[in-house]
């Protein structure tokens, strides 16, 4: 196996890297994608040269996402997922035996086919007849919703680094619009999860999305959750809804399922450390 570096451009100043083989490399019309097959994290995944996820790790986020959103939810019957066509957060929704429908709305398809082919454990969900792929704009797919599901969860890019630096308002994901499709698209007592972005590196960021979030929505709980291959060490995410007060109290899914997650778990990611606490003032 011939080993290469592979710089992560998204904390250029802390040295963050991986060495391995390259085992696919395609350019999208969106994005230029790398799988490495490394000795020490398995499969990882490169989006212009920024680390998106690895073999060994990736269980982490993908089970906060997913479970302690649905945790709040007594019945949840159907799920949107924007973004994450790498098959993680469909994959763990797929563990859930009363889900009746489950979309995955993903802009880019090489993304689905690379992670298939390379990542066949994180994609196994996908294969589930209950789950729907739709190659296109995940904004647009949502505005054409009413009353539709449960829950949604947005896999998307960190939204606290997009704030942090002012280009927030390029996101399709964070415009006054996004969210009024969201009101319309979500069910009664129904939940969002948004992706965020670490609260290390981005403190201005994670304060305006705070704030912006809580004003849009009657409900809005941010929680943290470790991630072992981001450098920060830390990331977080963001419940909102207008009628569900976010209490995780609904254990759908058998612990013997689940690699880390577990209603412990849940309730201690919303417990939010003093320098996150100061971000929301």
């Amino acid at each position: 196996m011939t080993k290469n570096r592979f710089e992560d451009k998204h904390t250029p100043s802390y040295g963050s890297f991986v060495e391995g083989e390259l085992i696919a490399h395609e350019t999208s019309e969106w994005q230029d994608i790398k799988l490495v097959r490394t000795d020490a994290h398995g499969v990882v995944m490169l989006i212009d040269d920024v680390l998106m996820l690895s073999e060994d790790t990736h269980y982490v986020y993908h089970e906060h996402m997913v479970h302690l959103t649905l945790s709040c939810i007594e019945n949840p019957k159907s799920v949107l997922v924007i973004g994450g066509g790498d098959g993680g957060t469909v994959t763990e929704l797929a563990k859930y035996p009363g889900l009746e429908r489950i979309v995955l709305a993903e802009l880019d398809p090489v993304v689905v086919e690379v992670s298939e082919k390379y990542l066949p454990e994180l994609t196994a969900g996908l294969k589930d007849p209950r789950v729907e792929i739709r190659i296109g704009d995940g904004a647009a797919y949502l505005a054409e919703q009413e009353n539709a599901f449960d829950a949604i969860i947005i896999d998307s890019t960190d939204v606290c680094e997009e704030a942090h630096v002012g280009a927030q308002t390029a996101n399709p994901l964070v415009t006054d619009e996004f969210y009024s499709h969201i009101k319309k698209a979500i069910r009664p007592g129904g939940v969002t999860c948004q992706m965020l972005g670490s609260p290390t590196f981005y403190t201005n960021g994670m304060s305006l999305m705070y704030h912006r979030l809580a004003d849009l929505f009657t409900h809005f709980k941010p929680f943290l959750m470790p991630c072992p291959f981001y450098i920060s060490g830390d990331w977080c995410g963001g419940l909102i809804s207008d009628d569900n007060p976010l209490e995780p109290k609904y254990n759908h899914v058998d612990a013997d399922k689940l690699v880390y997650f577990n209603m412990d778990i849940a309730r201690g990611a919303l417990a939010l450390p003093n320098n996150v606490r100061k971000m929301m003032k």
